[in-house]
C-alpha cells in the first residue's frame, strides 16, 4: 500500500499532467502539518519532469498574508534550474495554466551556504550571498481561487513555482544602502508603481528560509538562487503585456508576454 506521501504527491502530479485547476487538499489527503507538506512537495518535485533544483522561492511572505491564512511563517517551494532565465525574456503564456508575476530581489548563494552549523541572522547573512539581482517571479497558480487558500496545500504543490527571470547582478552590492533602493514596476503604459525593496523584508526572509532548509537537511548548494517575496501584489499576466522591474539605477528585468 502506498504511503500518504506517495499517494498525495501522485494525486498532485496527475493534476499537473491533466491541467486540472488547483484545489485545496481535503480529508485524508490533507497533510497534518508543514513537515508532512514539505515531504509531499519534495516527492512531487521528483515526479515532475522539470529537472534538478536551481534554488527556492517564498510565498505568503508578508505578515498580512500570514495573518489572513492563520499561519506564522511563509511557505517555500523549489525553483527548477532550467526555469531560471536571464532578462530580457519572452514568456509564452500557453505554457502555463495561469501565470502571474511578482517583483523581487534574487540572491545567489555563496560557498558558505554548505555550513549548516550557523544560525543565519541579519548580521551574518551577507556571507551567504555572492550576488543580488532584480528579478521577476513567474507564478503558476493553476487557476486557484485565492479565497480560502490552504497554506498546507500550497506547500504540497511547490508553492506554485513557475520560474524566474533575472537581471544583472548589482555592482558592489555589499556597499549599497538598500534603504535608498526603490523597486519600480512598469506595466505597459500604466502609471509606475514604486516601493522600497526592503518593504518585502528580503534579508530577514532569506535568513528564515536558509535556517528552515538546513533544519530539515534540504538541498542547498553554492550558486543556487533564492527569492524571498514580492514588494508589490501578485498580478495576473496576459498576452501583449510588457513588464519591467527596475531597481533604481541598479538594473532592470524585462519580460514580454506572448
Amino acid at each position: 500500500m502506498p504511503t500518504k506521501i506517495e499517494k498525495v504527491s501522485e494525486f498532485i502530479f496527475q493534476s499537473h499532467q491533466h491541467g486540472d485547476t488547483f484545489s485545496n487538499l481535503e480529508n485524508d489527503m490533507k497533510p497534518k502539518d508543514f513537515a508532512e507538506a514539505y515531504d509531499i512537495q519534495k516527492r512531487l518535485r521528483q515526479k515532475l519532469p522539470r529537472g534538478p533544483l536551481g534554488g527556492y522561492k517564498i510565498a505568503l511572505s508578508s505578515k498580512i498574508q500570514q495573518d489572513y491564512h492563520n499561519i506564522t511563517q511563509p511557505v517555500y517551494g523549489g525553483l527548477f534550474r532550467k526555469e531560471i532565465f536571464n532578462s530580457p525574456k519572452v514568456i509564452v503564456l500557453k505554457n502555463y495554466h495561469r501565470m502571474s508575476v511578482e517583483f523581487e530581489l534574487a540572491f545567489e548563494l555563496s560557498d558558505r551556504i554548505v555550513d549548516s552549523t550557523i544560525h543565519r541572522n541579519p548580521e551574518n547573512i551577507f556571507l551567504d550571498i555572492s550576488n543580488v539581482m532584480p528579478a521577476i517571479e513567474l507564478v503558476d497558480d493553476r487557476g486557484a481561487n485565492y479565497e480560502g487558500l490552504d497554506p498546507l496545500s500550497l506547500a504540497c504543490d511547490n508553492a506554485w513555482s513557475g520560474g524566474l527571470v533575472l537581471g544583472e547582478p548589482i555592482d558592489d552590492w555589499m556597499e549599497k544602502d538598500f534603504l535608498d533602493i526603490q523597486s519600480i514596476c512598469e506595466w505597459n503604459q500604466e502609471p509606475k508603481l514604486m516601493a522600497n525593496v526592503l518593504d518585502a523584508k528580503p534579508f530577514e526572509n532569506l535568513c528564515w528560509l536558509i535556517n528552515e532548509l538546513h533544519s530539515c537537511q534540504s538541498e542547498l548548494k553554492p550558486g543556487m538562487i533564492i527569492i524571498t517575496g514580492s514588494v508589490f501584489r501578485v498580478r495576473q499576466a496576459k498576452i501583449g503585456d510588457k513588464i519591467n522591474h527596475i531597481l533604481s539605477d541598479h538594473g532592470t528585468v524585462s519580460i514580454d508576454v506572448v
